[in-house]
């Protein structure tokens, strides 16, 4: 009976030792199988820069009061981007300027004028007035606060009036410049004048 035992032990002994010796060799051709196939593990990668753009644009770029004269009994007429016109002929205006910030950042906005009332206007039967004020087109466009809410003469410095300190971009991104003008009864000829604005990202 002990040898039958022992018979059946050196079988299973053997069983054990083959299956082992055919695991072995499944993982080995299995490692060949991933060499011959390429089979790798590695890595890839995706990169850009995405740059702040402090770009602002004039979306109402242009006033023009047209082609008038001052009443004869006035000795100057005033001029508003907000409907006031008390001379002749004339466009009635009611809109300022609209400018907006069409980039990716907040702003600071500085504007600065090409010349101020005298060399713009003329005359002298009065001072000619030339000035500006800001505000806000949609409530909370400027995270700060408006600087110049009412008419101030303009500004002709290199440097500029700071309108905005921090001006939104996303929905809430829009200032309007409003324009008084005061014109002497003698003053004549055709008028220009270029407002520019210059705009600082806020880092």
């Amino acid at each position: 009976m002990k040898s039958i035992d022992n018979i059946f032990m050196i079988i299973a002994i053997i069983a054990v030792c083959f299956a082992a010796f055919n695991l072995a060799i499944t993982i080995n051709k299995i490692g060949d199988f991933k060499s011959l196939t390429g089979y790798v593990l590695d890595t890839g990668t995706a990169n850009l820069t995405i740059e702040a753009a402090a770009v602002i644009n004039f979306t109402n770029e242009v006033i023009n009061w047209g082609t008038g004269h001052v009443n004869e009994t006035l000795t100057s007429a005033t001029l508003t981007t907000e409907g006031v016109m008390n001379g002749t002929d004339w466009n009635n205006i009611t809109s300022g300027l609209v400018l907006e910030n069409i980039g990716n950042v907040n702003v600071t906005l500085n504007l600065t004028s090409s010349n101020n009332a005298a060399s713009f206007i003329g005359g002298d039967t009065v001072s000619p007035e030339y000035q500006w004020k800001f505000s806000e087109n949609e409530t909370g466009s400027c995270d700060a606060t408006i600087n110049i809410t009412t008419y101030t003469n303009v500004n002709t410095d290199a440097g500029g009036t700071h309108a905005c300190i921090n001006l939104g971009y996303d929905t809430l991104d829009t200032l309007i410049i409003d324009l008084r003008l005061l014109i002497p009864s003698n003053a004549i000829g055709t008028k220009g004048s270029v407002i520019t604005a210059t705009a600082t990202a806020i880092s």
